[in-house]
């Protein structure tokens, strides 16, 4: 069974939605290669769509609902894979890279980071 993980990530004030996507793939480019074998399994980041530049394609809510970019799933062999996946990106010289990045486009202070439970999926038959 898989361990996984989402989390819930927000622009800084000032940064336009392309900018944040840009800059976090960039980033996870990035964090891909200081995790090496300890990466995820996957790493999918779902960007909320903001036709305007701006306001997210609400269907259903309201504007205020959608204050969030990004929702990202992580998915790792388990528990103890996402520990050292954590260890890793906390080394001194990781840590201090990762905030000095984010602090440029990723607003810290919203991330939201939650274990998720069991994944039911339901397809088309044919």
């Amino acid at each position: 069974m898989t361990f996984q993980v989402l989390v819930v990530g927000s622009r800084l004030p000032g940064v336009s939605p392309a900018r944040f996507k840009h800059h976090y793939e960039k980033h996870m480019s990035h964090i891909q290669k200081i995790a090496g074998a300890h990466f995820p399994l996957s790493h999918t980041r779902r960007y909320i769509q903001r036709t305007d530049g701006d306001s997210a394609t609400v269907l259903v809510g309201s504007q205020a609902d959608f204050d969030y970019d990004v929702l990202v799933e992580m998915v790792f062999e388990s528990e103890e894979a996402w520990k050292s996946f954590c260890d890793t990106l906390r080394t001194e010289e990781n840590a201090k890279w990762i905030e000095q990045d984010e602090n440029t486009f990723w607003d810290r202070a919203r991330a939201k980071v939650v274990v998720l439970g069991e994944t039911e999926l339901t397809e088309r038959k044919v």
